[in-house]
């Protein structure tokens, strides 16, 4: 009998398991991070869905409408994990919190592109304190921005467009992230310290290749002894170029100089955040018949204290019009959409067609960033961007003819066309009428190969209908590299024979056979009658890792 009996409970448990929500399940196994305690308010970009300490009451404080219309980024579920008895479960707390969260917006959990993070406060040690820390969900979203604001944006993107930099400065979305990452915690010995350009076997190997390298007969004939200002780029990978001389010099010392920095060994090139930057390097020289004195810099001939003005750094006037507003710093160089052109098919002529709407700000100057470096090899053949329809109302916008949609065949004109655009657009609903900006573009110019479409993963496409009117291949690169590719997206570049790039991977999609499994970044789908379906519960996902919290 007590077989039979204990037979049941266990199937009544592993019932009672299988009908659980498997998204939820999913992100209550998420790893958690450990804080003090969290200040957690409602911001612009910030909304909060508060919990009462050690119950699974969750209330909102606006309309679950006004939610539904923002574009979410992140959640942050907040708990703490202070518990009064030794027998309270704080996953079983967890997951009616969550229940009662996606009774009210199921579309918040279901949605893959949204990242979640669990928030487990270690300060709490009574039931007194822990009334006064925050409890519930923290939204992260794209800012509710005024039409002031909004204008602003758009005049600090103006700004950087006419003089762009490896450092995009905007306002930060995400309040908590300084909180969860101090400065103090940022060092990892996986990152590779920033750092200055540097001779690579040091001060020492420099002189002594000076010395000799700058020498000439005419030199020595001649009896030169002066100090010449020079400067010089070193690349990302080391090497020296766009040498500088400062001032008039007679024809055998500029010679030397010029031969002996083109000659000279590769560099060590500065870094910033773990990545290789291009930098200018301003050096003074003695060029002089004296073998002593030959090939030192400085005046007083001490090993150089370089003067580094790095080319990716931040504009002051940008980070200026952030007074009292944190900011956030965007190393452009490590942005999908940068990455992500430097991982084209560089033998394709493309005709290149932008999403401007909402906060694309920064993806914006990741692509004009792209194309500065890059000016004297570009293969794009037009350029495209579009806003979804100039403003106009939802009711108003017709598939096909929503409108909205800028071109130009002259880069030199992209700073005042993508401005324009973005000027006459005001954001709105998420969808975006993607397709039909693409069929402007095949429309007018005639002579590209493909179609690349810079996509924002956090926008449907409204237009998809659309797709069997499209005669050319196109690529898609994804703005967001956080989350799961938006479905849409991977449907219009396999449908039309492209390939699909994600954070500076070039991802092949047009030998995916049926029921084939495409896998993008920690995400797998199913490729099942011209459709594709994400994988939410697989152990591919990044919702994966189990991890009982300890209990509040």
């Amino acid at each position: 009998m007590k077989k039979c009996v204990l037979a049941l409970s266990l199937f009544l448990c592993t019932f009672a398991h299988a009908q659980e929500n498997p998204e939820i399940e999913a992100l209550l196994r998420l790893e958690r991070t450990q804080i003090g305690q969290i200040q957690a308010t409602n911001s612009a970009s910030s909304t909060l869905i508060s919990s009462t300490f050690a119950q699974n009451n969750v209330a909102f404080q606006q309309s679950i409408d006004e939610l539904r219309e923002l574009t979410i980024i992140k959640v942050y579920y907040v708990y703490t994990n202070y518990r009064q008895s030794p027998d309270f479960n704080q996953l079983n707390l967890d997951r009616k919190r969550f229940k009662q969260l996606n009774a009210s917006f199921p579309e918040l959990i279901s949605d893959p592109t949204v990242e979640w993070e669990l928030i487990e406060q270690t300060g709490c040690t009574s039931p007194e304190m822990g009334a006064g820390f925050f409890h519930g969900f923290v939204i992260i979203h794209r800012p509710k921005q005024s039409e002031a604001e909004r204008l602003a944006e758009i005049a600090r993107l103006e700004t950087f467009l006419s003089n762009p930099t490896d450092i995009f400065v905007q306002e930060q979305m995400d309040p908590l992230v300084k909180q969860l990452n101090p400065p103090s915690n940022q060092t990892s010995s996986t990152l590779i310290p920033d750092h200055v350009a540097q001779f690579k076997a040091g001060s020492d190997a420099m002189l002594a290749y000076l010395k000799k390298s700058l020498r000439s007969d005419e030199i020595v004939l001649k009896r030169d002894d002066k100090w010449v200002n020079t400067s010089f780029t070193v690349e990302e990978n080391g090497a020296i170029t766009n040498i500088e001389i400062e001032g008039t010099q007679p024809e055998r010392i500029e010679t030397a100089i010029r031969r002996s920095l083109t000659e000279m060994p590769k560099w060590t090139p500065a870094m910033r955040d773990s990545v290789p930057v291009e930098s200018k390097v301003d050096l003074e020289l003695r060029v002089s018949y004296s073998v002593s004195v030959n090939g030192m810099y400085l005046m007083n001939g001490s090993r150089p204290a370089f003067d580094i003005n790095l080319l990716m750094e931040k504009p002051a006037e940008l980070t200026s019009s952030y007074d009292g507003i944190t900011s956030e710093q965007i190393f452009l160089k490590s942005s999908p959409v940068y990455k992500g052109m430097e991982a084209l098919d560089p033998f394709e002529k493309s005709a290149l067609v932008m999403d401007v709407t909402g906060s694309m700000t920064d993806n914006v100057a990741a692509l004009k960033r792209w194309i500065t470096a890059n000016q004297d090899s570009l293969k794009f053949t037009s350029f495209t961007f579009f806003n979804d329809g100039d403003g106009k109302e939802t009711r108003k916008k017709k598939i096909g003819e929503t409108g909205g949609v800028y071109h130009t065949f002259n880069v030199a004109s992209i700073n005042d066309l993508i401005t324009q655009t973005m000027e006459k657009g005001s954001g709105g609903e998420r969808p975006e009428n993607d397709v039909e900006a693409i069929l402007f573009a095949q429309k007018t110019d005639t002579i590209c190969d493909v179609i690349l479409l810079v996509a924002d993963n956090y926008s449907e496409v409204r237009d998809l209908s659309l797709i069997p009117r499209i005669n050319k291949k196109v690529n898609v690169l994804m703005c967001s590299g956080r989350g799961a590719v938006r479905v849409d997206y991977l449907l219009l570049a396999k449908e039309t024979g492209g390939y699909l790039l994600f954070n500076g991977e070039r991802i092949e999609l047009s030998r995916l056979q049926n029921r084939d499994v495409l896998s993008v970044g920690n995400y797998q789908y199913d490729y099942i009658g011209g459709a594709f379906i994400l994988r939410k519960t697989t152990e591919s996902t990044t919702r994966t890792k189990s991890n009982d919290a300890e209990e509040e």
